[in-house]
């Protein structure tokens, strides 16, 4: 369009300067022209005038211009509506409640004009059984979303995604017993998994085993030595502590599935047992004493040799011994190991023949006997239950004692020490004779015969073995439960199975609730990051022109439904049922509520480890471009706008002249409004057809004589198709006329008083309702058991009423593309009609696919100061509300993706060139503001209009635009740098839906003489 010039485009000092020229000509005698002279003062003042009068002249073009839009039917937008969430909660000690429609919340300002209000858009159930579990699971891998419900202010950001996990579902199989605590030094922990013939795999080599050592799981790494099938061994030490597994007490190690066999019975097992064992070099006893003659008790010295009854044993000289960890199992093999003292240092022992040495214990009365033994060998008799044998022969020569420590060992206090202990008493004989002198033919001699040779030890160390036998408690952790298998694994040939198979489940979202919902409609909506629609999806208000049209929309909705199907279940104590859903988010592609009736058969299962009763989505088929994620799931909450419902309002009687109008008294107005006008009788079916469902309603349904109905008119834009009895009417939603038709365009609304009734419709809207999170919480109204209401998200979707200057850029197009989108420029201009909120729209085509167009939008925004280092996206409101209009306007076969604009982000780095040495934090702000401004999407670019889609950002124009600025004499370097690829460039390309932002500016400074 040729913009229309000025008639006159002369200001106040153009005439005044003019009118002076004048003078000379006309006055030659005139001289003084200083503004100080009455003359002059006359000239301005007719000036002024003349300026009032060329302005007023200058505005009839643009009057004219504005009554051809009218003609066109060009109208201001009305308002938009902000749309956020309201939550609601209850006070202490209720069950539930229900909000009705049309709920009042405001945020908490004094003043009625600073107040926003929004109403409810539905009605909702408020309880206290809500959802505090969230789980995403995918291919034996799940991820914890709990904090993600309901999140309180600033405790959680971020999303996830609804189909996928980030741990892997872990199985385990969990043994107890207090044997494990003999693993100390030298000692060999061995488990036995029996499984059955027919397995394919040896199951202990599929497990990855730990211990609890006090403070968390410690790997436990098996030991290099020969095993047989099933078996597997560990190295001591094992530091067990006691913890607590399943609400068992004791000390646990564990085996993790290291994956999950093809075939079940690779992980079938029939028999648990473990045994410990005593390897190496032994172990030292804690405690040795030597009980001689006298009564006293001697500890012994165990680093050097030792005489272990003495020098001078006798009968009735006494060894004790004892051993923390290895006395402390019953029917325990053990043996004590002695090695006698280097013959070249101490003799060979000297044994009598009568010798009888008596190994012992302490049954808790008296000392019993372990076994006898002679240095012929082990005495039988006493003692042979408990498989005494020794090959010392009585500490006459090296070699090893060993017997089953007894059930009934008990502890005993020696030498003020408690402990289990095994004592050796010299029952009879000796180890040699004390010499004499004897009387020889008067003379002494020294008879010698057998001296005395003591067994000295040069080391005495403890040995441990035990038989393979049952753990005193097996669990299996599997699918996040706890199943007790210890009977079943102590029972030989019954083989069960520890972990079931690898489930072929989908992926699937779970919510768990800590009670059972009441028996009504619930309702839980789902904030995601993206929305996520792919392909022109109709909504329910496009209007399709023909049958073959309408098919093809219906088969094109069926076949995006079946790109990915979520199906909802619950737990009904057997299996999972499928749970009928209203699922406005349509398969978790765009943000929205599900709503849901919980059925009576719903049960409480364990699932993740937590009793809950559960709920989960499962995609059952097909599967997404981009995965969804979900950045809030909110309970007890409903969908709200920053709108006032008016009921009932009489706009006035009929006089039944054409073309009448009438005024709200309210505004501004938005749409949805309800027109009635009070008729004598029911019209014909046929010119009620246009009117939608249930035009009509009696006037008074109590007296069946009185014809009288109210019929609902309908709105049209214009009457051009309306007949004379159409009961149609137009509104300007900018001044609230509305207005009917004069009878051949338009029926004239039957003669009557008050008969013109505005049965509802809704004030508000604009770009103030636009309020931040948490600030809705006051109610207009106190509603019983409610305690508290919030939005915990921001409300989006406001816009203020179009301006004239918009409207008037606005019309050539909507001129020239006739409200369809078919060119670039057509999707542009549409989408800044459809939203008074967006500031640019790019349209750009999808290379990758055909007959596919990308929307890049870009919102409205504060672009004073600091605002300039925001990045600038539309809310998932705008971008759908865009996107339903452009669905009914653009061509069959289009398939229409709105999007974010794509940002790159850049840094820039700038060394300035200065005479002297200092700095100045002015210029580097100037310097800064200069540069984000150039770049800013919103008021960018030399033109101040804004950085064009796709247009690259060179180096020179940045450094002549940082030269420009007052104070800087030169710059010495700049460098770009690229943040996503981290490196430095010379320059920027962008894609033609991309545009750049600034992340950093840094800023050094070089004084002149340093520069090389």
């Amino acid at each position: 369009m040729i913009p229309p010039p000025k008639l006159d485009d002369r200001s106040f000092h153009d005439i005044v300067a003019e009118a002076i020229s004048m003078i000379p000509r006309y006055a030659p005698e005139w001289t003084n022209h200083n503004p100080s002279d009455p003359g002059i003062t006359l000239i301005e003042l007719a000036a002024w005038m003349t300026d009032l009068l060329i302005y007023r002249l200058n505005q009839v073009p643009d009057k004219n211009y504005v009554a051809f839009l009218n003609l066109l039917g060009i109208k201001l937008h009305a308002p938009r509506a902000a749309k956020t969430l309201t939550q609601f909660s209850l006070v202490e000690g209720a069950a539930k409640q229900r909000v009705p429609r049309g709920t009042q919340v405001s945020t908490p300002h004094a003043t009625e004009e600073t107040t926003v209000t929004f109403e409810t858009a539905r009605d909702v159930l408020v309880t206290t059984a809500r959802p505090d579990r969230c789980f995403s699971y995918f291919d034996e891998s799940y991820s914890e979303n709990s904090r993600f419900i309901d999140t309180a202010p600033g405790t959680s950001s971020g999303s996830f995604e609804v189909f996928a996990g980030a741990q892997r579902i872990e199985r385990f199989l969990y043994l107890s017993d207090p044997r494990f605590a003999n693993t100390g030094e030298s000692s060999l922990l061995r488990v036995f998994l029996g499984t059955p013939e027919t397995g394919g795999r040896d199951m202990a080599r599929l497990l990855e085993w730990e211990y609890w050592d006090g403070t968390r799981w410690k790997e436990m790494e098996p030991a290099q030595i020969d095993i047989d099938r099933g078996e597997v061994a560990f190295m001591g030490p094992l530091r067990f502590e006691p913890t607590q597994v399943n609400h068992i007490e004791g000390l646990w190690m564990r085996g993790r599935l290291a994956e999950v066999p093809e075939s079940p019975s690779d992980t079938e097992i029939d028999t648990i047992r473990a045994r410990v064992e005593v390897v190496g070099e032994g172990l030292l006893p804690t405690q040795a004493y030597a009980n001689l003659d006298n009564s006293a008790f001697l500890q012994l010295d165990l680093s050097k040799n030792i005489y272990p009854f003495g020098k001078e044993p006798k009968v009735d000289c006494l060894l004790y011994l004892a051993c923390d960890e290895l006395l402390q199992t019953a029917d325990a093999y053990i043996s004590i190991e002695m090695v006698l003292a280097d013959s070249s240092v101490i003799p060979r022992p000297n044994p009598s023949d009568q010798l009888v040495l008596a190994w012992e214990y302490w049954d808790g009365k008296r000392w019993r006997h372990l076994g006898r033994t002679a240095p012929r060998g082990t005495l039988p008799g006493t003692g042979d239950e408990h498989g005494f044998h020794d090959d010392t022969k009585a500490m006459s020569q090296s070699g090893t004692v060993s017997f089953r420590r007894p059930k009934d060992m008990d502890a005993l206090e020696i030498n003020g020490v408690s402990k289990k202990w095994v004592r050796v008493r010299i029952e009879k004989g000796d180890y040699g004779e004390q010499g004499t002198y004897t009387l020889d033919n008067e003379r002494w001699v020294f008879k010698d015969d057998r001296p005395v040779r003591p067994p000295a030890l040069r080391t005495l160390v403890f040995r441990y073995r035990e038989d393979y036998r049952d753990v005193r408690h097996v669990l299996s952790f599997n699918d996040f439960q706890f199943t007790d298998c210890t009977e079943v694994a102590r029972t030989e040939f019954t083989i069960f199975q520890p972990f079931s198979a690898k489930p072929e489940e989908s992926p699937a979202l779970y919510l768990g609730y800590t009670a059972k919902p009441p028996n009504d409609s619930i309702g839980l909506y789902f904030h995601l990051e993206e929305e996520l629609g792919l392909g022109s999806i109709p909504n329910e208000e496009a209007e399709v022109a023909t049958t073959e049209l309408s098919k093809y929309e219906t088969m094109r909705r069926l076949a995006w439904e079946g790109g990915q199907r979520v199906v909802w279940e619950y737990w009904d104590g057997r299996d999972w049922e499928p749970l009928a859903v209203d699922d406005e988010t349509r398969g978790f592609t765009s943000s929205g509520f599900t709503f849901f009736v919980a059925p009576d058969d719903w049960m409480i299962s364990s699932k993740f480890t937590e009793e809950r009763y559960w709920l989960r989505a499962r995609l059952e088929q097909g599967g997404y471009v981009k995965p969804p994620r979900v950045r809030l799931v909110v309970t007890n909450a409903i969908d709200a706008y920053n709108t006032e419902t008016i009921r009932n309002e009489t706009l006035g009687g009929s006089d039944g002249t054409p073309l009448q109008t009438f005024k709200f008294l309210r505004g501004p107005l938005l749409e949805d409004e309800f027109v009635e006008v009070k008729e004598k009788q029911r019209p014909p079916a046929d010119e009620l057809a246009d009117l939608g469902p249930d035009p009509v309603r009696p006037v008074n349904p109590d007296d069946p004589q009185n014809n009288e109905v109210w019929v609902r008119y309908k709105r049209v834009d214009s009457f051009f198709a309306s007949g004379p009895r159409s009961r149609h009417y137009t509104l300007d939603y900018v001044s609230g006329t509305l207005q009917f038709g004069d009878g051949r365009r338009g029926m004239v609304p039957p003669e009557s008083k008050n008969s013109i009734v505005a049965t509802s419709y809704r004030i508000g809207g604009g770009a103030l309702g636009n309020v931040n999170a948490n600030t809705l919480t006051s109610l207009g109204r106190a509603l019983a058991y409610i305690d508290t209401v919030t939005n915990p998200i921001p409300a989006t979707g406001g816009g203020d009423r179009e301006t004239i200057d918009e409207a008037k850029a606005r019309a050539p197009y909507t001129i020239k593309s006739r409200d369809r989108a078919v060119t670039t420029e057509d999707y542009e201009m549409l989408a800044l009609r459809a939203s008074t909120q967006l500031a640019r729209a790019k349209c750009v085509p999808d290379r990758t696919n055909r007959g596919h167009v990308t929307l890049a939008l870009l919102p409205k925004a504060d672009t004073r100061g600091e605002e300039l280092s925001r990045r600038l996206v539309p809310s998932n409101e705008v971008m759908r509300f865009v996107k339903n209009y452009l669905e009914e306007r653009k061509l069959v076969g289009t398939v229409l993706n709105v999007v974010r604009p794509r940002y790159k982000d850049i840094s820039l780095r700038v060394v300035l060139v200065r005479r002297s040495v200092g700095t100045s934090d002015r210029l580097r702000k100037d310097i800064e503001l200069k540069l984000r401004r150039f770049l800013h999407s919103l008021v960018g670019d030399k033109s101040g209009k804004g950085w064009e889609f796709g247009r690259p950002v060179l180096k020179p124009e940045l450094i002549h635009l940082v030269e420009e600025v007052p104070g800087v004499e030169g710059v010495d370097r700049l460098e770009i740098r690229d943040e996503h690829r981290n490196v430095a460039i010379e320059h920027l390309r962008l894609d033609d839906d991309e545009l750049p932002y600034l992340v950093h500016v840094h800023i050094a400074e070089k004084v002149r003489d340093d520069i090389r």
